[in-house]
């Protein structure tokens, strides 16, 4: 969900696909742009081709006034929560 000018209420966003390397659905159920950083730096190094894809699907988030989000819910699963 998304805050609009527009209107007072939130809106639903575009869907979307993420791939991410949160370390735990159960404990995490969103991704964090932030912690995805810190994340990637270990994962780099053991498989950097893995880190660039999942680098690369955070930067398919980019909006046209350049803004990536900080995070996404990830499935019904983390709305209810």
């Amino acid at each position: 969900l998304l805050r609009s000018e527009r209107r007072e209420e939130p809106v639903p966003g575009a869907e979307s696909v993420l791939f991410t390397a949160v370390p735990s659905r159960s404990c995490f159920p969103r991704g964090f742009l932030w912690d995805e950083g810190f994340h990637l730096l270990l994962l780099g190094r053991w498989d950097p081709a893995l880190a660039r894809d999942i680098l690369a699907h955070w930067l398919d988030l980019l909006n046209a006034d350049g803004w990536i989000p900080r995070e996404q819910i990830l499935g019904d699963e983390a709305r209810a929560r």
